[in-house]
């Protein structure tokens, strides 16, 4: 049995403490740092960030490739840029794409942060979406705010991505989490901010661990059956680290009106990885196809 700790410890030691896992298998991108694992590993080093931009959302110095040039393939437009949580934390994140329709990109544990999106941020650039993916608060490149409640707001570095997107402006916002960003991305889909219109989690795990506080409930499984958000579930079948039954269970909590799990063959990966190729030019995953499918329902 887990012995649960306040949420606001066991979210800090979350992001900040290494996590047990399988090895990674993708070389380290240039620039970046290989994954600890998919959804899995230790707190990103300052290495796989990149130097944070001006705040306010403005662009670093360098051409659109910048994002190419730290995560590594697609060589794909891609800003490196700093915004600011709700609380005000600056936060590392990449920009692709523009236009009225966006996705919040809410990344696993691991070094890889936001780097671990950028295949599919670009893929997703390219139909037309405005995406942000981010380094969560005391990770990568982004800020360590004081005190340990302040450096456990999960939910404040979700809802200030997609308050930036709205100021520059998208009407529609999906939010798209993998790993222990799918439960943080239930969790905030359950008071979503005016234009938030769906939810996507992808091998949601960590699901009985608090990750949020007051007024959010402290954990996934606390927060599905207050969803009111189309929502797509997604999982590998035999995934070490949340299984098909409780991925199911989760679907049949779910108060969302609009919900549907896609449960994907052995070996498909966790987390991201369902939707990114394991080499640059491989064909997309057949995952991704259906993301798109449910985002473009969600954001039309």
């Amino acid at each position: 049995m887990r012995v649960r700790a306040p949420a606001a410890i066991l979210a800090a030691a979350a992001l900040a403490a290494a996590v047990a896992g399988c090895a990674g298998t993708r070389a380290a991108p240039a620039g970046g740092s290989a994954s600890g694992g998919p959804g899995r590993g230790a707190a990103a080093s300052p290495g796989s960030a990149g130097p944070p931009a001006a705040s306010g959302g403005a662009a670093a110095a360098g051409p659109l490739a910048a994002a190419a040039r730290l995560c590594g393939e697609p060589d794909a437009p891609g800003r490196l840029i700093t915004v600011r949580a709700a609380d005000g934390v600056p936060l590392a994140t990449i920009e692709a794409g523009a236009g009225d329709r966006a996705v919040v990109l809410i990344p696993e544990l691991g070094q890889r942060g936001k780097c671990g999106w950028w295949a599919f941020a670009a893929q997703l650039a390219a139909h037309g979406y405005h995406v942000l993916a981010f380094d969560h608060r005391c990770t990568g490149g982004s800020a360590c705010p004081a005190g340990a409640a302040a450096e456990a707001d999960l939910m404040s570095d979700i809802r200030g991505a997609a308050a930036w997107l709205r100021q520059h402006g998208a009407t529609r916002v999906a939010l798209v989490g993998a790993s222990q960003g799918g439960s943080e991305a239930l969790i905030a889909a359950t008071m979503p901010a005016p234009g938030i219109t769906g939810v996507a989690a992808l091998s949601a795990d960590e699901l009985t661990t608090p990750l949020a506080s007051p007024p959010y409930p402290p954990t996934a499984v606390a927060a599905v059956p207050r969803l009111r958000l189309r929502l797509l579930l997604a999982v590998a079948a035999g995934d070490p680290y949340v299984s098909v039954p409780d991925t199911r269970s989760l679907l049949a909590r779910a108060g969302s009106p609009g919900k549907r799990l896609v449960v994907l063959p052995a070996g498909a990966g966790h987390g991201w990885d369902l939707v990114t190729p394991l080499f640059p030019d491989a064909a997309p995953s057949a995952l991704s196809g259906t993301v798109l499918a449910f985002l473009s329902s969600v954001t039309a």
